[in-house]
C-alpha cells in the first residue's frame, strides 16, 4: 500500500474545507498523517474510513498546552499535529457529536483569535511594506534597465498577490461570520 502526498492550498477562513477535504480522502482510503508547508498533505493508505478531522486555532503557552490536548482526548479526539498556531485532531465516525465547537459563539471567537493572530499583521505587512514600495516605484522609479523592471513587476505581482489574500480571507471571514451569526 502506497503512501500519498498532495499539494492544496487553503486560505484562514477555509478551514471547514479543509476538514471536508481530509474526510473525504478518508473514505479514499488516505488516513490524513501531517501537512508541511507550503501545503502538501501526507496520507497513509488504509481501507476507507469515515473519518472526521476537525482544526482548531487556539495558541497556547506551554504550561496551558498538555491540559488543552488532554480536554480533547477526554472528548475522544486523537491530536495529530500544530501548524502554524492551527491544531489537527481526529475521531473515527461513530455517529456521536462530531464537532469540537458546543456553539457557534466558540466559532466566531476562533475566527476573532485567527484574525488578531494572522490577518493584522498580514494587512500591517502590506500597508508597512508593499504600498510605500509602490509609490516610490510611481513616483521616482528609473525602469530603463531589465533589473529595475524585473524588481518593479515583482512589486507589482506581490502587491496583487497580497490584495486577493487579504480580499479573499475578509470575504471568508464575512461568509463564516454570517454563518455562524449568534444575534
Amino acid at each position: 500500500m502506497a503512501d500519498k502526498k498532495e499539494l492544496r492550498f487553503f486560505f484562514l477562513p477555509e478551514y471547514e474545507e479543509e476538514e471536508e477535504y481530509l474526510c473525504d480522502m478518508a473514505k479514499k482510503g488516505y488516513l490524513f498523517e501531517k501537512v508541511t508547508l507550503p501545503g502538501i498533505y501526507h496520507f497513509r493508505k488504509s481501507e476507507p474510513t469515515n473519518m472526521i478531522y476537525r482544526i482548531d486555532f487556539n495558541p497556547q503557552k506551554k504550561e496551558d498546552r498538555e491540559s488543552y490536548l488532554q480536554m480533547f482526548k477526554d472528548y475522544g479526539w486523537e491530536y495529530i499535529q500544530d501548524l502554524n498556531e492551527f491544531s489537527y485532531f481526529c475521531k473515527l465516525d461513530d455517529g456521536t457529536d462530531d464537532e469540537i465547537f458546543n456553539d457557534n459563539e466558540s466559532r466566531i471567537e476562533m475566527m476573532e483569535r485567527i484574525n488578531k493572530r494572522k490577518m493584522i499583521p498580514l494587512v500591517a505587512i502590506f500597508l508597512c511594506i508593499i504600498i510605500p514600495q509602490v509609490m516610490r516605484m510611481i513616483i521616482g522609479g528609473n525602469y530603463t534597465d531589465p533589473v529595475s523592471i524585473g524588481f518593479y513587476i515583482m512589486w507589482i505581482v506581490l502587491m496583487f498577490m497580497y490584495i486577493v489574500l487579504i480580499t479573499r480571507c475578509t470575504a471568508g471571514f464575512n461568509r463564516l461570520r454570517k454563518k455562524y451569526d449568534v444575534k
